[in-house]
C-alpha cells in the first residue's frame, strides 16, 4: 500500500467520512477513490489537494511524503532529505489521530525488543517493526506539534530507523533509503536535531557502502549543519570520520586530511563522554555496530570502497603519520561479544591493516580469526571474504597468500 493513499484513508476517517461521502465531495468516484487508497493507482499532487478541500484540513506533510514516494529510491538521496533544512511547519487543526500513552509505551517495547536483535539472522523483528510502521506511519506524518506529539515522533523515528538498518542488512536497499527518509522526517517533526542527525549517519554509511560517496558526504554535511549547535562529541566524531571517509574515496587528499584532523579532536571529546540512553545515542550506536559488522552478503561491499579509501589512509601514514596514529587507531566502542565475536574483532583489525599497507600484521590478525573460529558461517564468512578480494593486491605477499589459500578452502565466495 502506498503510504499516501494509506495516510489519505487516515485522514478521511479521522474526519468521519465515507468514501462515498468522499466522492460526493470531489470529482472522483468512489471505487477511484478506493484504489488511490490502498495503493492500487498512484497518488498525485491533485489528489492531495482535493482532499484537503473536501476535509478542509491542510496536508502538507502528504505533499511531502509525496515528493518522496515519486523519486525513485535509489536516486539522489539527498534531495529527498532537502526539506529538513526548512523549518518544520506545525498544522493548524489539533485534531489530527494521535497516540494513546498504551500505545506508545508498546512502542517503547518494541524498540527495545528490536534492538536487542537487530542485528539477528532472523527475520522476526524486521517483520515486526515493518508490520508496526505499515500501522502507525501514516498516522505519525499527520502529526506536527513537537510540544504534544514529540514522545510518538521520537519512538516511531527510532523504529523507523531499526527499519532502515534492517533492510539495507537484507540488501532491501530500496526500503532502507526509503525507511531512513521517514526517519529523518519524524526526528525533524519532533524537533530533535541530534536525533535526525544520528539517523543520518547511518544513511551516510549505507551510501558509503553502496558505492555513493559523493551522495554520502552531501549528506554527512547536511547532518553536520542540522546539529551544528546541538551536536554530541559522539555525534561529532561519527559525522567528521564519516565526512573523512567519503573525501578519501573520492581522492579529495587536502578535504580528506582536514577533516581527519576534526575528528582526531573529536576523539579526545568523545572519549570523554558519559554513555547515554536517548534516541541519538541508540541510533548512533547502531550506526556504529553497522560499520563494525557490514552487512550479511559479503562482495561487493565496502570492501570495494577499501581500495579507494587505501590511498588515502596510506598517503597520510607516508605525509603525517604522528595524525595517522591518532586518527587510525583501532579505537572501537566497547561492544558485547555477541554483536562484535573476538574473531569478528580481528577481521576487523586485519581489513584496517591491509588499507593502512601493513599486510603481515593483517595476515596475523587473520590467523587469529581463523584460529577462533574454525568453522565461519554467516557475518564471520562474510567478512572473511571481504578479506580475501581486499587482499589481492598483496598475494604475493607469502603470510598473505597463505591466509588467502586458508579462507578459499573454508569460506564459498565468487
Amino acid at each position: 500500500m502506498s503510504e499516501v493513499g494509506s495516510a489519505l484513508r487516515v485522514a478521511r476517517t479521522a474526519a468521519g467520512i465515507s468514501l462515498q461521502g468522499m466522492a460526493a465531495r470531489t470529482n472522483y468516484s468512489k471505487p477511484y477513490l478506493g484504489q488511490l487508497e490502498t495503493g492500487a493507482r498512484a497518488v498525485r499532487a491533485e489528489h492531495v489537494a482535493a482532499y484537503e478541500s473536501a476535509l478542509d484540513t491542510s496536508l502538507d506533510h502528504l505533499h511531502d511524503q509525496l515528493a518522496v514516494e515519486s523519486v525513485d529510491e535509489l536516486d539522489d538521496l539527498p534531495t529527498q532529505l532537502s526539506s529538513l533544512l526548512l523549518p518544520h511547519r506545525t498544522h493548524a487543526r489539533g485534531d489530527h489521530p494521535t497516540f494513546a500513552t498504551t500505545e506508545l509505551a508498546a512502542a517503547e517495547q518494541l524498540v527495545t525488543w528490536a534492538r536487542g536483535r537487530q542485528w539477528g539472522d532472523g527475520q522476526a523483528p524486521r517483520h515486526a517493526v515493518t508490520a508496526w510502521l505499515t500501522a502507525n506511519l501514516p498516522r505519525l506524518q499527520q502529526l506536527s506539534d513537537a510540544t504534544r506529539h514529540g514522545r510518538a515522533l521520537r519512538v516511531g523515528a527510532e523504529l523507523a530507523d531499526i527499519a532502515a538498518a534492517m533492510s539495507w542488512d537484507v540488501e532491501d536497499i530500496a526500503a532502507a533509503r526509503r525507511y531512513s527518509v521517514a526517519a529523518a522526517r519524524l526526528a525533524h517533526a519532533a524537533g530533535d536535531t541530534v536525533l535526525t542527525a544520528a539517523i543520518l549517519t547511518e544513511s551516510t554509511w549505507q551510501l558509503l557502502d553502496s558505492g555513493s560517496p559523493a551522495e554520502a558526504l552531501e549528506v554527512a554535511q547536511l547532518a553536520q549543519y542540522l546539529a551544528r549547535r546541538t551536536a554530541t562529541p559522539p555525534l561529532r566524531l561519527a559525522l567528521a570520520e564519516l565526512e573523512a571517509y567519503a573525501h578519501g574515496i573520492l581522492g579529495e587528499q587536502a578535504a580528506f586530511q582536514r577533516a581527519i584532523v576534526v575528528a582526531a579532536e573529536c576523539r579526545g571529546e568523545a572519549a570523554e563522554t558519559a554513555a547515554a540512553d536517548r534516541p541519538a545515542d541508540r541510533s548512533l550506536t547502531a550506526a556504529t555496530i553497522g560499520m563494525l559488522l557490514g552487512p550479511r552478503r559479503d562482495w561487493p561491499g565496502p570492501g570495494r570502497q577499501s581500495r579507494l579509501l587505501g590511498h588515502s589512509y596510506r598517503q597520510l601514514i607516508a605525509t603525517r603519520p604522528e595524525l595517522a596514529r591518532i586518527a587510525f587507531g583501532e579505537v572501537h566502542p566497547p561492544l558485547p561479544r555477541e554483536l562484535l565475536t573476538p574473531a569478528m574483532a580481528a577481521i576487523s583489525s586485519a581489513r584496517l591493516q591491509l588499507m593502512l599497507g601493513e599486510p603481515e600484521h593483517a595476515a596475523e590478525q587473520v590467523g587469529l580469526a581463523l584460529s577462533l573460529d574454525g568453522n565461519p558461517t554467516g557475518r564471520t564468512a562474510a567478512r572473511l571474504s571481504d578479506v580475501w578480494h581486499e587482499s589481492v593486491e598483496f598475494a604475493a605477499v607469502p603470510a598473505v597468500g597463505e591466509v588467502r589459500g586458508a579462507i578459499r578452502d573454508m569460506v564459498r565466495h565468487p
